[in-house]
């Protein structure tokens, strides 16, 4: 957002396919609070 409202447009890549985001809460003792979540971007296949 920055980028865009500095120059105009976003310059950084951010996510490509084939990109994996991971996001986990962990308590003050480590462990997992809900269990992973975990998705890979993927390009949408267009039916026939």
């Amino acid at each position: 957002m920055i980028e865009t409202i500095e120059q105009g447009a976003a310059k950084t890549p951010f996510m490509r396919f084939g990109d994996t985001v991971r996001i986990e809460m962990r308590d003050k003792a480590g462990h997992s609070i809900f269990g992973a979540i975990e998705q890979t971007v993927t390009q949408h296949k267009k039916e026939a």
